[in-house]
């Protein structure tokens, strides 16, 4: 069977570890409830450096910051680099991107 993924990608640097895809002073939200649960939408990647956010150009936010209503991406791929998602096992790291709209 023939399947496809489609989408704007955003790409990314190595390195890039679950405390810098959503950092530890966003878990204040509750995901059990759903107005907070796409809070983490809001701020998944926002701890990656500049420099790796957004590649080759880099320095491109992965969620627009400047609308304070808006929790998800334009970007709904994600292409990482070596070692994606490494460090703790923080849970919220995948519901972050899923909140994104990756």
């Amino acid at each position: 069977m023939n399947q496809s993924i489609a989408g704007k990608a955003y790409v990314l640097g190595d390195n890039i570890d679950t405390d810098q895809i959503i950092p530890a002073h966003y878990l204040m939200y509750n995901p059990a409830i759903p107005e907070e649960r796409k809070q983490f939408g809001r701020y998944a990647l926002i701890g990656v450096p500049p420099a790796q956010a957004g590649l080759p150009i880099g320095n491109i936010p992965f969620v627009d910051q400047a609308d304070e209503s808006n929790t998800n991406s334009v970007f709904r791929v994600i292409i990482g680099g070596k070692n994606f998602g490494c460090g703790s096992s923080r849970e919220h790291a995948p519901l972050a991107l899923a909140e994104a709209g990756v």
